[in-house]
């Protein structure tokens, strides 16, 4: 059976054009007006990071955009390794463990007693760029940095004069 046997022939009749009128049209565009184009300015720092694992930095670079995996804790049983036999340094605004090691390596544990993500996510990025900063200079540690409830007022240069005060690094 066909489907369309009860169909017209004969075509709709063209639809009016439902425009705003001109009585509420912006008189002072003209008629062709077409709105620019939104550019967006292109991240030289994406295009310039390495693709391949092998091109990965191995050290800090001087450019300090980097935070490779190497520099980091990243597993579990790393932190209760240094929880459990580290030494504790304490500053105003974050305590230190640490444990002597191959190269200088970072963790952060700041859990949602010290504050809302963005405030945590704060104090990771000022910690981690205090670390970029003093890489050369750090001694062959392990370290976790715990936050404290006063590192939430503090700026940059603060917390990286306590870095710099705690590991006794240029």
């Amino acid at each position: 059976m066909n489907h369309e046997t009860h169909l017209s022939t004969q075509q709709a009749p063209p639809q009016k054009n439902h425009r705003i009128s001109s009585a509420d049209e912006n008189k002072l565009r003209k008629k062709n007006y077409q709105s620019p184009q939104k550019t967006r300015p292109q991240e030289a720092s994406r295009l310039a990071r390495p693709t391949a694992r092998s091109e990965a930095p191995a050290m800090c670079e001087k450019s300090g955009l980097t935070f490779p995996k190497n520099r980091r804790l990243r597993r579990r049983s790393e932190f209760t390794r240094l929880m459990k036999h580290g030494e504790r340094l304490v500053g105003r605004y974050f305590c230190l463990d640490y444990r002597p090691a191959k190269m200088a390596r970072l963790g952060i544990s700041a859990s949602t007693r010290f504050g809302s993500s963005p405030e945590r996510n704060r104090f990771k990025r000022l910690i981690r760029e205090a670390f970029r900063n003093s890489c050369p200079s750090l001694p062959p540690y392990d370290m976790n940095v715990i936050p404290r409830q006063s590192a939430k007022g503090a700026v940059f240069y603060q917390i990286f004069e306590e870095w710099k005060r705690l590991l006794k690094c240029n």
